[in-house]
């Protein structure tokens, strides 16, 4: 039969193997205050009390493996919203790796070359033969950014594409314009596209598929249904301007 005193010594052993919030603190590296501030936004599962005094907190080893994860996810660029829904729905431990199974899947080049760092003479060089002004309007537009002595070219072939353009006489800023408009309907395009996919995968899109293996046949193939559509579109509107004799003859 059990004791008061061996009851006791059991709850004192329990609170041995429990943390304070300074020794989670400690092990964890995340602050006291955002501990405090994850637990109060539902991130962080709410602790125990200590058997001897309830005004201490004591937590335990999940509370750590739960601070890393959600640090993890923040790390990834997620919002504390988006991390809650994650880990509230269903199973969250497999709900969180299927999501970072995704995410490294998705997260890469889908058409474009990365960023890169070029000096002020490699630039000079790209822009030779473009008229007086053309420099400034390119870098208004975002196509690259002073960093220091250097610059910042987020794509390299965009903006190759661009010189080139105006190079062959067509005014800059119908150059902009024309990118302006491709970016805010392809934007438009890309944002439909992820809802699909995210349908489809909610529907048994790839059941039982490697996620790596059917986002690496997505990949170049995105790229490639879009050039053809695009140039059949393109076909299609050339023709409609064509057959439109009143807006050819509007000079």
């Amino acid at each position: 039969m059990s004791t008061t005193r061996d009851t006791d010594e059991s709850n004192a052993l329990d609170d041995e193997h429990l943390l304070t919030i300074e020794q989670l603190t400690e092990l964890s590296g995340v602050p006291t205050r955002t501990i405090r501030y994850y637990q109060a936004e539902k991130l962080l599962q709410k602790p125990s009390r200590d058997r001897k005094d309830a005004r201490v907190a004591r937590y335990s080893e999940e509370h750590a493996a739960r601070l890393k994860l959600v640090g993890e996810l923040r790390d990834r660029g997620l919002k504390l919203p988006a991390i809650r829904a994650l880990l509230e729905e269903g199973d969250s431990s497999t709900r969180v790796s299927d999501w970072l199974g995704l995410d490294s899947s998705l997260r890469g080049s889908w058409g474009h070359d990365e960023p890169r760092i070029i000096s002020g003479g490699e630039l000079s060089d790209l822009l030779e033969g473009t008229p007086p002004g053309t420099q400034g309007i390119l870098e208004d537009a975002g196509l690259f950014s002073r960093q220091g002595r250097a610059w910042l070219v987020p794509s390299e072939p965009l903006l190759q594409v661009a010189v080139r353009l105006v190079r062959s006489g067509v005014d800059v800023d119908v150059v902009i314009d024309a990118a302006s408009i491709l970016s805010d309907h392809l934007g438009k395009a890309a944002d439909q596209l992820i809802d699909l996919f995210v349908i489809s995968i909610r529907q048994g899109l790839g059941q039982g598929v490697d996620t790596n293996v059917l986002v690496d046949a997505l990949r170049p193939n995105a790229g490639e249904a879009a050039r053809i559509i695009f140039g059949q579109q393109l076909e299609r509107a050339i023709e409609d301007l064509l057959a439109d004799t009143k807006r050819l003859g509007k000079r």
